[in-house]
């Protein structure tokens, strides 16, 4: 299965913010989006970083309250991996496991296409699963009817 196969099911709005956002921006806007990571794109609709859950709960243990005014600019975690939509999802998940990263931006070149979350990943791979069992079972049922 590859990443294009799972952002085709989602919606494609994608869920940002500029860099001079403050940190609480990005909180709220995950609660009211019910997400737990936000794109950080300048401008030019560029990828600079994504400011997620774990951020803002490390920078507030670093910064205190004082963290939800900072930009995210500077809360964000800016070089973290990113996938293309023709990527497998083993090779995603190996590299969310190893880089111990919840959501990576997919990008199609330059442009942000949508962002795969390990939530998305799982439903995807139950899917799979339940789909090869599906056919096992039907497999086993008709190699006993003959």
């Amino acid at each position: 299965m590859r990443l294009f196969e799972i952002l085709y099911d989602k919606p494609f709005r994608l869920i940002a913010l500029p860099p001079t956002a403050t940190a609480l921006d990005a909180a709220a806007l995950m609660k009211a989006e019910h997400v737990g990571a936000v794109l950080v794109i300048d401008g030019a609709k560029r990828l600079l970083g994504l400011v997620s859950e774990r951020d803002l709960a490390l920078g507030l243990a670093t910064h205190g309250v004082g963290l939800l005014r900072r930009r995210v600019g500077e809360v964000m975690t800016a070089g973290g991996p990113t996938a293309r939509p023709n990527d497998s999802v083993l090779h995603i998940m190996r590299t969310m496991t190893e880089r111990r990263a919840r959501h990576v931006p997919v990008l199609d070149g330059d442009t942000v296409v949508g962002v795969i979350s390990i939530g998305d990943l799982l439903k995807a791979r139950l899917a799979e699963k339940v789909q090869e069992n599906a056919i096992l079972q039907e497999l086993a049922r008709v190699r006993l009817a003959a």
